[in-house]
């Protein structure tokens, strides 16, 4: 699975994110990098990589 992040290219901690696929709003930047870090960072089961989050199988 696969999540598709519409981040803009200066995104600054308030700055609100959206799925790129459906339009749906995920959280604030900041919001998504702290649960992001919260559920292992990249040491945990998903990984951030250019918008797109990735779940590690």
């Amino acid at each position: 699975m696969t999540i598709r992040l519409r981040i803009p290219a200066d995104a600054g901690p308030d700055d609100r994110i959206f799925c790129d696929d459906c339009g749906e709003f995920l959280g604030t930047w900041d919001d998504l990098l702290t649960d992001f870090e919260r559920q292992g960072g990249q040491d945990g089961v998903f990984r951030l990589d250019k918008g797109r989050i990735k779940r590690i199988e």
